[in-house]
C-alpha cells in the first residue's frame, strides 16, 4: 500500500481546534516555613501550571461520552464535575490519566513556573501577574500549535477564583497591541470562559494539569508524584524536530534547579 501523501493528510485536517485551559497551584508568594512537620501544609505553593488539552472540532462528544464512563468507574455519576484535587485517590487519578492519553488526537500543551526559582519572579510578584506571564506563554505556543496544523486554535479558559473572567479578554487585547512571537492569526478571538460545569472539556484539561502539578509540586511530606505525567507523555505537542520544552512542556526556569530529571523526560 503507497503511504498517503502527507500533504493531502494535512488537507483534510480540521480547521479549528479547541484548546481547553485550566490552572493548578495558587498564585501567592508566601513562602512555605521550614520548620513544617511532615504532613502539615502551611505557604503558598512552590509552582504554578497552567495547561491546555487540544482536541480537533467535533471530536468533543466522543470524548465527553468516555469521561462519563470513566466518572462512574472511579465512584462517581456521569454528570459529576470531576475536579482534579477531590479526587484523592492514586490508582482513580491514574485512571483519569489513562483516559486522557487514550484519546489519540488529544495533545498537552503545559507551562510550569517555579516561583522561587525564576531569577527574574519579583516582576511578577503580584498574583494576578503570576497568571497573566503563565498565559502570555501558552497563548504563544496554542498559536504556535495553530499554525503548525494550518488551523485555528478555539481558546476556552477555566473561571479563576478571584480573577474576573474579563480581566483575561483584556490582558490578550493588550497582548495583540505588542511585538511577540505570538501567531494571532491562528487563534481564533475572543478568548472564552466558562466553568468546568458548564464546559465539561475544561475537566479533562484540569485533570492533565494536576498531573503536570504533581511531577512538580512537593506535597506536605516533601514527596512528588511522576507517574501521570509519565502516562500523558505521548500526548505532550511537539512538531517534528522540535525540543519538548519549547513547545508541550514549557519549564521556567529551564532546566530546573531542583527537579534533574526533567531534562531525560523531554529528551524521550
Amino acid at each position: 500500500m503507497t503511504p498517503a501523501d502527507p500533504r493531502a493528510r494535512r488537507a483534510e485536517e480540521p480547521p479549528y481546534w479547541h484548546a481547553y485551559v485550566d490552572e493548578s497551584g495558587d498564585r501567592g508568594w508566601k513562602r512555605r516555613p521550614t520548620d513544617l512537620p511532615p504532613g502539615t501544609r502551611g505557604g503558598s505553593s512552590e509552582h504554578f501550571c497552567l495547561t491546555a488539552v487540544l482536541v480537533p472540532e467535533g471530536a468533543q462528544p466522543a470524548i465527553l461520552e468516555r469521561w462519563e464512563q470513566v466518572a462512574v468507574e472511579i465512584g462517581r455519576r456521569r454528570s459529576d464535575t470531576i475536579h482534579w484535587t477531590k479526587v484523592r485517590s492514586h490508582p482513580r487519578r491514574l485512571h483519569l490519566c489513562n483516559a486522557v492519553q487514550a484519546v489519540e488526537d488529544l495533545r498537552v500543551i503545559s507551562v510550569v513556573f517555579g516561583k522561587w526559582d525564576v531569577g527574574s519572579a519579583r516582576a511578577v510578584r503580584a498574583s494576578d501577574d503570576v497568571y497573566t506571564w503563565a498565559l502570555r506563554l501558552l497563548v504563544e505556543r496554542l498559536s504556535w500549535f495553530g499554525r503548525h496544523r494550518q488551523a485555528q486554535t478555539v481558546m476556552h479558559f477555566a473561571q479563576v477564583k478571584g480573577l474576573p473572567p474579563r480581566s483575561i479578554a483584556d490582558y490578550l487585547g493588550g497582548l495583540q497591541r505588542q511585538a511577540t512571537t505570538i501567531e494571532w492569526d491562528h487563534l481564533m478571538m475572543p478568548a472564552r470562559v466558562d466553568t468546568p460545569r458548564n464546559q465539561r472539556m475544561l475537566q479533562i484539561a484540569d485533570t492533565a494539569s494536576g498531573a503536570v502539578y504533581a511531577a512538580f509540586e512537593w506535597d506536605e511530606y516533601g514527596n512528588t508524584e511522576r507517574r501521570y505525567l509519565d502516562t500523558l507523555h505521548s500526548r505532550l505537542w511537539r512538531p517534528a524536530g522540535g525540543a519538548l520544552q519549547t513547545y508541550g512542556l514549557k519549564i521556567c526556569p529551564w532546566p530546573h534547579p531542583r527537579h534533574s530529571w526533567v531534562q531525560t523526560f523531554c529528551r524521550r
